[in-house]
């Protein structure tokens, strides 16, 4: 508890130590990176990776590499499509999209 004056003085309450900040409500973000701010590193390998694809020769060498080695290719391809809808089933109705 801090010490004060004895009453009648005009001197300032004695502090204990430096005044901490209050903290915000739960949930919200303080300190770190602003949101939305890409991480450098990430960033990095990102564009190194489109050079890399550039140089290989872009859209020329996808289509080379789906005739030549559908393996390699396909995964490529679904990590680039939505996820398949999750429609809740009522009243017996199932629905499935394929997309193959």
């Amino acid at each position: 508890m801090a010490a004060t004056a004895p009453s009648g003085s005009l001197t300032a309450p004695i502090s204990s130590g430096p005044a901490v900040p209050p903290r915000p409500p739960k949930g919200t973000r303080w300190g770190g990176r602003a949101k939305g701010t890409p991480n450098k590193v990430n960033q990095t390998i990102r564009e190194a990776i489109q050079m890399a694809f550039e140089q290989a020769g872009g859209v020329e060498y996808l289509v080379r590499l789906a005739q030549e080695d559908p393996k390699t290719f396909v995964p490529l391809l679904i990590k680039t499509l939505p996820p398949e809808p999750r429609v809740p089933q009522e009243n017996g109705l199932n629905i499935h999209i394929d997309l193959t």
